[in-house]
């Protein structure tokens, strides 16, 4: 499971609620991907309907803890924040479909591009945010989904500026990727070792030999 926080396990790492022996120790591998970056989108999308079939079949796919890991780009501003926020919220509320739903945000990417959001407010994102995970997604409650990313008014009435349910979430992970020195995205690591050798455009089978290598 590596360094990340026991309580993301469920969400973050693949099938994590379905592996046995969720303490056994097995070789960590971080996918580091933002929702607003088309390369994340690409990479995800190889991992999943190419490299991980390629490791099932090689019958190492249970020898992996494959992990996504929640990096907000500034420079995509609300964008990219929004996104995180929500499916952090998902991963709260229904942490067997956080896997799903990054799927739906990466399907998706396109329209949350700057251009299409210029004039859209952070309450309007969250809306069409979580109008995603209900239609996508099985049995999600969308005022659970909102009582997480809601702005709530301070109980004194000033002005405040300590965020939501999952504010403390996206700290967490933001900390986490600085601390390994992450800035771009996609980033993998291995083992808490960067790979600059594995990127969006690396084939899946390179892949799978480099990851084959580290057990």
């Amino acid at each position: 499971m590596g360094n990340l926080n026991p309580k993301f396990y469920k969400s973050h790492v693949f099938n994590g609620s379905q592996r046995s022996n969720i303490g056994v120790q097995r070789t960590t591998v971080e996918y580091f991907l933002d929702y607003n970056c088309p390369f994340s989108a690409k990479i995800f999308k190889k991992l999943n309907n190419e490299l991980l079939p390629i490791l099932k079949s090689k019958g190492i796919d249970n020898k992996f803890d494959i992990t996504f890991v929640n990096v907000v780009q500034p420079w995509h501003h609300l964008n990219s924040g929004a996104s995180h926020e929500v499916a952090l919220a998902v991963a709260q509320a229904y942490p067997t479909q956080f896997w799903k739903f990054s799927s739906v945000l990466f399907e998706h990417i396109e329209e949350f591009y700057d251009t299409e959001l210029y004039e859209t407010t952070r309450k309007q994102l969250y809306a069409k945010l979580i109008k995603l995970a209900v239609e996508n997604l099985e049995d999600v409650d969308a005022k659970k989904l909102w009582s997480l990313v809601e702005i709530k008014p301070s109980s004194d009435g000033k002005p405040h500026n300590s965020g939501n349910e999952v504010t403390n979430d996206l700290k967490y992970f933001t900390r986490y990727e600085r601390t390994l020195g992450v800035h771009v995205t996609p980033t993998v690591a291995v083992n808490g070792i960067i790979k600059p050798n594995i990127e969006s455009s690396t084939d899946s089978s390179r892949v799978a030999t480099i990851l084959e290598n580290e057990l």
